[in-house]
Protein backbone atom coordinates (compact mmCIF):
# COMPACT_ATOMS: atom_id res chain seq x y z
CA UNK A 1 0.00 0.00 0.00
CA UNK A 2 1.15 3.51 -0.92
CA UNK A 3 2.09 5.70 2.11
CA UNK A 4 0.06 8.64 0.74
CA UNK A 5 -2.96 6.34 0.51
CA UNK A 6 -2.71 4.82 4.00
CA UNK A 7 -2.64 8.85 5.07
CA UNK A 8 -5.65 9.22 3.62
CA UNK A 9 -7.39 6.34 4.90
CA UNK A 10 -5.99 6.56 8.53
CA UNK A 11 -6.83 10.32 8.45
CA UNK A 12 -10.13 11.38 10.81
CA UNK A 13 -13.08 13.24 9.02
CA UNK A 14 -13.06 17.36 8.83
CA UNK A 15 -15.05 18.74 11.59
CA UNK A 16 -17.09 21.38 10.80
CA UNK A 17 -18.13 24.38 12.52
CA UNK A 18 -21.52 26.05 11.56
CA UNK A 19 -21.81 29.46 10.74
CA UNK A 20 -22.69 31.28 13.25
CA UNK A 21 -26.03 34.42 13.60
CA UNK A 22 -24.71 37.41 15.46
CA UNK A 23 -26.58 40.12 17.49
CA UNK A 24 -26.44 43.58 17.11
CA UNK A 25 -26.68 46.64 14.63
CA UNK A 26 -26.79 43.66 11.82
CA UNK A 27 -29.57 41.47 13.02
CA UNK A 28 -31.93 43.61 11.95
CA UNK A 29 -30.83 43.83 8.32
CA UNK A 30 -30.83 40.37 8.24
CA UNK A 31 -34.02 39.84 9.35
CA UNK A 32 -35.04 41.79 6.71
CA UNK A 33 -32.61 40.34 3.79
CA UNK A 34 -33.83 36.59 4.39
CA UNK A 35 -36.50 35.24 2.39
CA UNK A 36 -39.78 34.27 4.01
CA UNK A 37 -39.46 30.07 5.42
CA UNK A 38 -40.22 28.30 1.98
CA UNK A 39 -41.74 24.68 1.59
CA UNK A 40 -40.22 22.79 -1.01
CA UNK A 41 -41.53 23.69 -3.84
CA UNK A 42 -41.44 27.15 -3.13
CA UNK A 43 -38.15 27.12 -2.07
CA UNK A 44 -37.39 25.95 -6.14
CA UNK A 45 -39.16 28.89 -7.69
CA UNK A 46 -37.72 31.10 -5.59
CA UNK A 47 -34.45 29.76 -6.39
CA UNK A 48 -35.05 29.96 -9.67
CA UNK A 49 -36.42 33.22 -9.94
CA UNK A 50 -33.21 34.89 -8.43
CA UNK A 51 -30.68 32.64 -10.52
CA UNK A 52 -32.76 34.75 -13.51
CA UNK A 53 -32.00 38.14 -11.47
CA UNK A 54 -28.13 37.09 -11.59
CA UNK A 55 -28.87 36.12 -7.28
CA UNK A 56 -27.99 32.90 -5.43
CA UNK A 57 -28.27 31.92 -1.67
CA UNK A 58 -24.61 32.40 -0.25
CA UNK A 59 -26.59 31.50 3.15
CA UNK A 60 -29.78 28.87 4.08
CA UNK A 61 -31.22 27.40 6.42
CA UNK A 62 -34.19 24.20 6.51
CA UNK A 63 -36.33 24.51 9.95
CA UNK A 64 -37.68 21.51 11.27
CA UNK A 65 -40.79 21.16 9.97
CA UNK A 66 -38.58 21.03 6.43
CA UNK A 67 -39.25 24.61 5.51
CA UNK A 68 -35.95 26.41 3.79
CA UNK A 69 -34.75 29.84 3.74
CA UNK A 70 -32.46 31.88 1.98
CA UNK A 71 -30.12 35.11 1.90
CA UNK A 72 -29.47 35.88 -1.76
CA UNK A 73 -26.43 37.54 -3.17
CA UNK A 74 -25.27 38.92 -6.42
CA UNK A 75 -21.91 37.26 -6.72
CA UNK A 76 -18.71 39.33 -8.62
CA UNK A 77 -18.14 38.07 -12.24
CA UNK A 78 -16.60 34.70 -12.38
CA UNK A 79 -17.60 33.41 -8.78
CA UNK A 80 -18.18 30.05 -9.00
CA UNK A 81 -21.12 28.54 -6.20
CA UNK A 82 -22.54 25.06 -5.00
CA UNK A 83 -25.63 25.29 -2.88
CA UNK A 84 -27.04 22.58 -0.88
CA UNK A 85 -29.70 22.56 1.64
CA UNK A 86 -31.95 19.77 3.67
CA UNK A 87 -29.05 17.12 2.88
CA UNK A 88 -28.49 14.34 5.78
CA UNK A 89 -24.33 14.80 7.30
CA UNK A 90 -23.64 11.87 5.35
CA UNK A 91 -24.87 13.60 2.14
CA UNK A 92 -23.27 16.68 2.92
CA UNK A 93 -19.98 15.20 3.68
CA UNK A 94 -20.12 13.93 0.25
CA UNK A 95 -20.19 17.59 -1.24
CA UNK A 96 -18.21 18.93 1.10
CA UNK A 97 -15.10 16.17 -0.36
CA UNK A 98 -15.90 16.88 -3.70
CA UNK A 99 -15.82 20.50 -3.14
CA UNK A 100 -12.26 19.75 -1.11
CA UNK A 101 -10.85 18.23 -4.32
CA UNK A 102 -11.87 21.36 -6.15
CA UNK A 103 -10.42 23.34 -3.34
CA UNK A 104 -13.25 25.43 -3.16
CA UNK A 105 -13.93 27.04 0.53
CA UNK A 106 -16.88 26.14 2.82
CA UNK A 107 -18.79 29.43 2.77
CA UNK A 108 -22.06 29.16 5.34
CA UNK A 109 -22.81 26.17 6.63
CA UNK A 110 -26.08 25.48 8.78
CA UNK A 111 -27.39 22.29 11.01
CA UNK A 112 -30.85 22.22 12.06
CA UNK A 113 -32.31 20.47 15.17
CA UNK A 114 -32.99 17.25 13.12
CA UNK A 115 -29.24 17.12 11.92
CA UNK A 116 -30.68 18.89 8.15
CA UNK A 117 -27.37 20.19 6.45
CA UNK A 118 -27.45 23.66 4.24
CA UNK A 119 -24.05 24.83 3.03
CA UNK A 120 -22.65 26.78 0.57
CA UNK A 121 -19.30 26.34 -1.02
CA UNK A 122 -17.55 28.91 -3.06
CA UNK A 123 -14.70 29.00 -5.68
CA UNK A 124 -11.40 30.20 -3.61
CA UNK A 125 -10.87 33.38 -5.48
CA UNK A 126 -13.91 35.36 -4.05
CA UNK A 127 -14.46 33.98 -0.55
CA UNK A 128 -13.29 37.20 0.86
CA UNK A 129 -15.85 39.27 -0.92
CA UNK A 130 -18.70 36.47 -0.15
CA UNK A 131 -17.56 36.83 3.31
CA UNK A 132 -17.82 40.83 3.69
CA UNK A 133 -21.19 40.41 2.31
CA UNK A 134 -22.15 38.12 5.37
CA UNK A 135 -20.63 39.53 8.30
CA UNK A 136 -22.44 42.95 6.78
CA UNK A 137 -25.54 40.74 7.57
CA UNK A 138 -24.61 39.57 10.79
CA UNK A 139 -23.63 35.96 9.31
CA UNK A 140 -20.00 34.12 10.28
CA UNK A 141 -18.59 31.74 7.75
CA UNK A 142 -18.19 28.26 8.54
CA UNK A 143 -15.28 26.48 9.47
CA UNK A 144 -13.76 23.91 8.22
CA UNK A 145 -10.92 21.56 10.40
CA UNK A 146 -9.15 19.18 9.57
CA UNK A 147 -10.19 19.54 5.93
Amino acid sequence: MQLGLLFTLMKPPPEYTPSKLLNGDMELLRQHSLTRWLSRDLMQAAVDFCRNLGLVPIYGECSPEHLTRYLFWKPPQGALIEVRSGRTKDKFEEFAALNRDKSWRLLSLHINESDVYSAVWISPDHFETAKAFLTAHGITTAVSQGA
